[in-house]
């Protein structure tokens, strides 16, 4: 199979304004690619050009080998498609408008439909207009899955789902990696990201910064607990733990950075009364400040 998505120097401009700036990229058949960055960054213009809703200013978009423009309505048959401010005929319900989208000329199989349905606890009888945004964002995805693409692409996937829902996506994007499928989700959870994809495209401000090995990067493998001891602990003691960085105290809590693997981290603990212990959210930005701050001029 050729390649299901390769990016060459692709740039788009809007006026002097940058959306994108010479990013080159490939994702292999079978492979969860994540393309990773804060919210602006540029991500969602670059899903619309692979789909040539946009064209670009320079370089070349390629699925599967034929070009995203010249060869645009043919491309599309094979590829699914999650938009990340998805608009839905409101009118409709969920079972309408996936047999509408199926009469487009989508090879739909609708024993899977049923399958993904009841993964989701999807509501299909209803007006899509009567439900939450969870709700339709499980209708969302099921149309972007449901024909069985070779490639899917899905901007902010999990975005409205409960964390439940979450891991039935997961399991979903699991199991189409295993029929090989190649799959492209556009995030800013970087959690997500390490969960699900094998490498992932770090883009800010337009420019792609890094493309990671997510199993082998050491740089992703950043966490920030938050401990409460017995006792008020030393700082100093603190920070000589190996990987552990950005110390703060307050009282008997103690909010630390740990880079790498957690492991001295935890048996370092393990000297003190601890009383409670748990992760905090790392923002996408907090990382990229940690690791990045000094690639602004690449």
């Amino acid at each position: 199979m050729k390649q299901p998505l390769t990016l060459v120097d692709f740039t788009k401009k809007y006026g002097t304004a940058i959306g994108a700036s010479n990013i080159s990229l490939q994702v292999k058949p079978g492979e969860v690619f994540g393309f990773l960055g804060p919210n602006g960054a540029g991500k969602t213009t670059t899903i619309r050009a692979i789909l040539n809703f946009i064209k670009p200013t320079s370089g070349s978009i390629s699925l599967f080998g034929k070009d995203s423009v010249s060869d645009s309505v043919a491309v599309k048959h094979n590829i699914g498609y999650l938009a990340g401010d998805i608009a839905l005929y409101g009118y409709m319900s969920g079972q309408e408008l996936l047999e509408y989208i199926a009469s487009l000329g989508k090879n739909v199989d609708w024993d899977y439909v049923e399958q993904l349905a009841t993964q989701l606890k999807a509501q299909l009888d209803r007006p899509i207009k009567d439900l939450s945004k969870g709700n339709k964002q499980k209708i969302g995805l099921m149309q972007a899955f449901m024909h069985k693409p070779d490639l899917i692409l899905l901007d902010e996937p999990t975005s409205g789902l409960d964390p439940l829902m979450q891991q039935v996506f997961y399991d979903i994007v699991d199991e189409a990696q295993k029929d090989g499928r190649s799959i492209f989700i556009s995030s800013h959870n970087l959690q997500e990201v390490q969960r699900l994809c094998t490498r992932a495209a770090f883009i800010r401000d337009g420019k792609l910064i890094a493309i990671e090995d997510i199993g082998e990067s050491h740089r992703l493998n950043y966490r920030r607990y938050i401990v409460t001891f017995k006792q008020p602990p030393k700082q100093s003691k603190l920070e000589a733990i190996e990987s552990v960085s950005e110390v703060s105290i307050y009282k008997n809590q103690a909010r630390m950075t740990v880079t790498g693997q957690p492991n001295k981290f935890l048996q370092a603990l393990s000297e003190y009364d601890v009383l409670d212990f748990g992760e905090e959210e790392v923002h996408l930005e907090d990382m990229f400040m940690h690791y990045y701050e000094g690639n602004n001029d690449e």
